[in-house]
């Protein structure tokens, strides 16, 4: 009993044993598997990969504009009037100063006639006036040199005194000799008495005093003669010198109104060629050319048409040219700068693109009116900046008047490292991206950002041309280390 109790207690022990040894040898299978299971690298995760490539990053504004000619514009009406006749049509090529429009005046062309009459008959009326200063200058002149040239009664009377004076001695000296023979005679008369002398002596004597007495009558004759002839010399002398006097101050006179008539005559003529530029120039106004040399856009009247001072007639520009008007916001106009780069094309798919710059920036923001209710005027629309950008080179393709898309280049890197902005992880302090290793698994790597724009951004540091960005999908987290693998590699690998 005793041996078959222990070869029972051998047995139950064998299988027991048996069992832990079955069981050790399930369980060191297991932990292998485990332990091949837990050194088991996992599987990739797929993500999308882009390569670092080198290209250019743009800051940039987006606008709409309206295209312009070089100095286009509507020439508008001058006054109110009629179209006599339109000289050009649409498309027409004209030069500077080229008629283009004749408006109607009757009443300024029957005015502008009859003041060039005017002026005519005042011209006319001028030169008879110069006719006279010229006769009046002569009759002036010749009345001055009678009045140098006349007779000179001096002299005469000069000569006239003397001869009284010689008259008046000769009576003296008939006189003294009247004296003498009368004294004679007496004596004689007296020494007849007394029978002293022959009668024929005293008779003698008696004609002496006779011919005495007659000479002392001639002599106070001539003295009378020269005195009256003195006095009709001096009475000559000063009547001939006041004519010539007189002469003198007519020719004068008549010179100075002959003068006066023809400042008259002038002043009068430019007054009325004033009026006669002012009507020449109303005519001018009436015809309606070109301020510079450009192309005709538009025609908005035609021949017989009556228009208003101010109503539009024709839009002309310079092809030469090409514009495009823009109406910023006055955020992206703090950004903009006169001389900045800008790319326009037609508003639509695949349209060429044109170079152009920022010509102009207008100095202040302008309100404009956007509501047409007349009970809300004063009601300011959309604050906006004008300005104008010219395209590099005319295009001949831009229509006028038509909208087309500007991009205004506010700042540009060329030829750097670029990358798109979705690659960039921003959850943390420092940007970074996750890059792919040479063993195929993600890792962090931070970056410098510069320049950024909508879709990409400039990489100042952390990348290279060439190395491989991973972007995870949004259902799944990287860690670094972990294996992944491009979409388009699992793809083919299946």
């Amino acid at each position: 009993m005793e041996q078959g109790k222990k070869e029972f207690k051998k047995g139950v022990q064998w299988l027991v044993w048996s069992s832990v040894g079955v069981l050790a040898l399930l369980s060191a299978g297991r932990w292998v598997d485990y332990a091949k299971l837990l050194n088991r690298s996992p599987d990739p995760v797929e993500v999308r990969l882009l390569t670092v490539k080198r290209g250019n990053v743009e800051n940039k504004i987006n606008e709409s504009g309206t295209v312009k000619l070089g100095g286009q514009q509507t020439l508008k009406s001058p006054a109110e009037s009629a179209v006599e006749q339109v000289l050009v049509e649409l498309g027409d090529r004209v030069k500077s100063g080229q008629k283009l429009i004749v408006l109607r005046n009757r009443d300024q062309q029957t005015s502008l006639a009859a003041q060039q009459l005017e002026i005519q008959k005042q011209e006319l009326a001028l030169e008879r006036n110069r006719q006279k200063v010229l006769e009046a200058t002569e009759k002036l002149n010749a009345a001055q040199r009678e009045l140098q040239n006349r007779p000179n009664k001096q002299a005469e009377m000069r000569t006239q005194e003397l001869i009284i004076v010689r008259n008046r001695e000769k009576i003296a000296e008939e006189q003294e000799k009247l004296t003498a023979a009368a004294g004679e005679l007496q004596q004689l008369q007296a020494l007849a008495e007394k029978g002293f002398i022959p009668g024929k002596e005293l008779q003698d004597q008696k004609q002496q005093v006779r011919a005495a007495e007659s000479a002392l009558r001639d002599a106070q004759l001539a003295l009378s003669t020269s005195t009256l002839e003195l006095q009709r010399l001096k009475q000559e002398g000063q009547t001939s010198q006041q004519e010539f006097l007189d002469k003198v101050a007519a020719a004068e006179s008549e010179l100075r109104q002959a003068q006066s008539d023809v400042n008259t005559a002038t002043s009068e003529i430019q007054s009325q060629k004033l009026d006669l530029e002012r009507l020449v120039q109303q005519l001018q106004n009436n015809i309606v050319s070109a301020p510079i040399a450009g192309k005709v856009l538009n025609i908005m009247v035609k021949n017989g048409n009556g228009v208003n001072l101010g109503d539009n007639l024709l839009t002309l520009g310079d092809p030469s040219q090409e514009l495009v008007e823009l109406n910023l916001s006055t955020l992206n106009a703090a950004k903009v700068n006169v001389n900045q780069v800008a790319r326009i094309s037609v508003i639509g798919p695949d349209s060429q693109v044109f170079k152009g710059r920022v010509l102009s920036l207008y100095p202040q923001a302008i309100a404009s009116n956007t509501n047409s209710d007349e009970q809300q005027e004063s009601q300011s629309g959309q604050v906006t900046v004008p300005a104008i950008v010219k395209l590099d080179q005319p295009t001949r393709k831009l229509i006028p008047g038509s909208q087309v898309s500007v991009e205004i280049i506010l700042d540009q890197r060329k030829n750097v490292v670029v990358l798109d902005t979705e690659a960039i992880q921003r959850s943390k302090a420092k940007p970074f991206v996750w890059v792919r290793d040479r063993l195929g698994k993600a890792q962090k790597r931070n970056v410098t950002l510069g320049l950024e724009d909508v879709t990409k951004v400039e990489v100042t540091s952390g990348l290279r041309p060439g190395d491989k960005i991973v972007l995870p999908s949004p259902d799944s987290e990287l860690e670094p280390g972990m294996p992944v693998t491009a979409e388009q590699e699992s793809k083919e690998g299946d």
